[in-house]
């Protein structure tokens, strides 16, 4: 984490509905401020104003590329980690846990 917030600040990119807003849920759920956008421009006028320590975007997002260019650009959001939402960040919570849970069995 870059800044002195005591929790993680978060930006998460998706035009696909609901799916920013469940990504969202997860990383509050573990204890991050994070925020829901649901198109590049949106999350590139959030993260400008907020200086997240991350940004999670949706792979098929239209202007992907153009969009981590202009965050890595602005001096607002160049110390963020850019990357792409994952399927672990899209499973909803409780699979999440299962899947943690049964990956945590196998290592033991």
């Amino acid at each position: 984490m870059y800044s002195d917030r005591a929790q993680p600040l978060v930006v998460v990119a998706s035009a696909t509905p609901g799916e920013a807003e469940q990504v969202v849920a997860r990383l509050r759920q573990a204890g991050a401020l994070a925020y829901a956008t649901h198109s590049a421009e949106g999350c590139l006028r959030v993260a400008t104003s907020v200086r997240p320590d991350l940004v999670l975007i949706d792979p098929r997002l239209r202007a992907r590329r153009r969009l981590e260019r202009l965050l890595r650009a602005h001096p607002s959001s160049a110390h963020a980690r850019v990357g792409p939402i994952t399927t672990a960040d899209r499973m909803p919570v409780e699979a999440k846990t299962e899947v943690e849970r049964t990956a945590h069995l196998v290592a033991a």
